[in-house]
This record gives structure tokens, C-alpha cells and sequence, in this order.
């Protein structure tokens, strides 16, 4: 993990859980995802180009279960988008079950500003919706990250 001077803190949900994203540059990402003080971390790059303008990366939903051995309850979700268009929220109403959207911006030297999200659903179902900046510049599927 970085300091803390590299790492954008989208949520922080009580002393053992929340989502971090932090940047090693403008294209290499590495997000982490806590609960119960026990850490998911994933790295990758960014692609080069999207489907959708100003979105470049939108996770399938972490799961995470409450007890062991049973079906997860919860699904997490991180996305990162070109430039500075939030704060982020569903697109009409919030489906039902879905957690707040949660949003943080990075800028580089370079002048560069990539928009972090983070955003949650407490259900196996899959609500079609939309996530989108404040300013209507950027949208995307909540949960069909390929479409």
C-alpha cells in the first residue's frame, strides 16, 4: 500500500471497512476494497479506450459474505472516470437495495483528474440503472460494467 498522501479514500465505513483507489500513475490503478479489516487489492491498467465516453474502468462487484458458507449479501463495485463530473449518483431514483454512490477525484501533475466511485448493492438482483456525474457529461451502467 502507499502513504496516505497517494491514496484516495472513497469510503471509510467504521474502523475495519471501506474502499481506497489509489494511482501509481495515470494509467496503472490499484483499488482495495476492506471488510472486517481484511483487504481485497487489485491492480491493473487502464484501457486505452471504453465504450462510453470518460469511462475507463467499471468492476463486475466484488462479493462479500457476511458468514461463511453462506450466499454473499453484499456487492461492491468501483469504477474510475476521465475527469472531474461528480459528485455521482444513480440516474433517477436509487434502485431498491442499492448502497449510496460514493465518489473521490485524483488530480496528476500532469493536469490530468480521474474521478473514483464506489458504490454497492445488497441483493443478487440486477437493477437496471444508470451512475452519473452531476453535470450529465458521464454515464454508465451500474451493473452491466460491458455494456
Amino acid at each position: 500500500m502507499p502513504s496516505d498522501d497517494f491514496v484516495a479514500v472513497i469510503r471509510r465505513d467504521g474502523p475495519g471497512a471501506g474502499e481506497l483507489l489509489w494511482m501509481k500513475d495515470d494509467r496503472t490503478y490499484c483499488s482495495a476494497i476492506v471488510r472486517e479489516g481484511l483487504a481485497r487489492v487489485e491492480c491493473g491498467s487502464l484501457p486505452e479506450s471504453w465504450p462510453r465516453k470518460g469511462v475507463l474502468k467499471v468492476t463486475t462487484g466484488e462479493p462479500f459474505q457476511e458468514k461463511a458458507g453462506e450466499q454473499p449479501s453484499l456487492f461492491v463495485f468501483l469504477a474510475v472516470v476521465e475527469g472531474e463530473h461528480g459528485p455521482y449518483d444513480y440516474k433517477g431514483a436509487a434502485p431498491e437495495a442499492a448502497g449510496p454512490v460514493r465518489d473521490a477525484v485524483v488530480a496528476f501533475a500532469s493536469g490530468r483528474k480521474l474521478g473514483l466511485i464506489s458504490y454497492e448493492k445488497h441483493s443478487r438482483q440486477v437493477p437496471e440503472t444508470e451512475i452519473c456525474g452531476a453535470d450529465g457529461a458521464v454515464c454508465f451502467p451500474a451493473y452491466y460494467p460491458n455494456r
